[in-house]
Parts: C-alpha cells; structure tokens; sequence
C-alpha cells in the first residue's frame, strides 16, 4: 500500500484496465477539476461504481479530510501506482529546477565535455605529430637511398670509363 501523504512524491503507475482498479488502489488520472484543468492527478480510490464497461471511481488525497468533489470517468484513468518514493519526488522535483539544473547538471557536463574535448584534441596533435615524424623518416630514408643508387651509379660509371680507357 502506497501513502501519498506528501506531494512530492514520485510514482511509478502501471497502466491498468479500469475493471482491474479496486477500493483503496492508489491511481493516477486526468483531474475533471476545473480548477486542475486537466492535470494529472494522483489520489486513493474509495469507492467504484459502475455502469456497465464504464467505471466512475470516487477518490480522496491521503493528506484530504474529505473525498474529492468530481469523481473519474474510467476515460480519463491512467493506472494504477506500482511504487512511489519521496526522495526520488525531491530530486526530480530539484533537477527541473532551472536554479538548481544549471548548477549542478549542466556546469558539471560542460566541465566533462570540455576536458574530453581537450583530451581528444591533445591526442590528435600527438597522433598527427607521429605521423608527421615517421614521414619525415620516411622522406629521409628515401634520400639516403636515392643517393646511396646515384653514389653507386656513379661508381660504376667511373669503374666502366677507367676500363674504357685502358
């Protein structure tokens, strides 16, 4: 059995038939209240009556004196709720606090985004650096190379001239 006493807590609600409500379940629904206008409200169910598939339950606040004045259509049922936390409630109820979201969400995400931006940045300037250092080797290799097959060209030419000229 779930207690809502407070008002700020956060429930879970299975989306249930409405033959499947009985007295005393904790449901949540659209509020016929003017005054609510449509949101979604959350109180104990204390009587059901019925009028063939159409279900009308009366309910009550668990914080109310009294039963709710407009009663709900089965229309307007959302489910019945499987678990509720007040702590859970809090910090929902805080995180959609823009005072407290930017502080303690967004500056601490900023804060991760940018050290990982940093860090992938650094590791791109020390991947391109390794590139660049072993085309740099490369490159030298190749000289070394090319000139080792002129040098030896080279010497080869002269050795042919010298016996040429003998």
């Amino acid at each position: 059995m779930y207690y809502l006493k407070n008002g700020g807590d956060q429930a879970i609600v299975k989306q249930t038939a409405p033959a499947s409500i009985h007295e005393n379940d904790v449901i949540s629904f659209y509020s016929s209240d003017p005054a609510l206008s449509g949101a979604v409200n959350t109180h104990r169910v204390v009587s059901i009556e019925t009028d063939g598939n159409n279900y009308r339950y009366i309910t009550k606040g668990d914080a109310n004196n009294v039963v709710d004045r407009y009663d709900v259509d089965s229309r307007d049922l959302l489910g019945r709720v499987v678990w509720s936390s007040l702590i859970l409630g809090k910090i929902v109820r805080l995180v959609s606090n823009p005072l407290i979201f930017v502080p303690i969400i967004l500056v601490p995400l900023a804060i991760i985004l940018i050290a990982n931006l940093v860090k992938t940045v650094s590791y791109a300037r020390k991947i391109a650096k390794d590139e660049e250092e072993a085309a740099v080797k490369e490159a030298i290799q190749y000289i070394r190379e090319k000139n080792l097959r002129e040098t030896g060209d080279t010497t080869e030419s002269n050795e042919n001239s010298e016996r040429k000229s003998e």
